[in-house]
């Protein structure tokens, strides 16, 4: 279940990008402890994760606590999505309504068509999605080194 959810930067599994640090699981419910592979990971492509995660994990399980660590704003996104809030709800004023919404329209759309930076036609934009997805899995993966995974 867990391997299903996408990181939307790097169209990879949270499991093998190595976000998943913790898991819990006792009958109805579940604790999963995520850390993205940098502290400054954005928090809207980290709230597309977590939402993807907490709805599949509430398919299985009546209690679901997430929590993040290793972030700029973990204590934050973990009280967020465990109170079931939307992204702009969390971040109130500092969301520019409407725009995560369709951020989290276009990486569906990218996923449902396996559009990836390699595949892109325009070069900016596959430059840049190519340039933050291969940091992005470095970073992992140099953390998953250093941390013995």
């Amino acid at each position: 279940m867990l391997k299903s959810v996408i990181d939307p930067e790097t169209l990879s599994s949270i499991v093998e990008l190595g976000f998943v640090k913790q898991i819990e699981e006792e009958e109805n419910k579940i604790r999963v402890v995520l850390s993205p592979p940098t502290f400054w990971c954005p928090p809207t492509f980290l709230y597309i994760i977590l939402e993807d995660l907490r709805e599949k994990l509430k398919s299985k399980y009546e209690i679901v606590n997430i929590e993040v660590t290793g972030h700029h704003d973990s204590e934050k996104l973990t009280k967020c999505i465990n109170k079931g809030l939307k992204f702009d709800e969390c971040y109130g004023d500092e969301a520019i309504k409407g725009l995560y919404d369709n951020l989290k329209k276009r990486f569906y759309q990218r996923l449902e068509k396996g559009i990836s930076p390699k595949n892109r036609s325009d070069k900016l934009v596959r430059l840049s999605l190519g340039i933050t997805g291969e940091m992005c899995k470095l970073l992992a993966e140099e953390r998953m080194k250093r941390e013995g995974s």
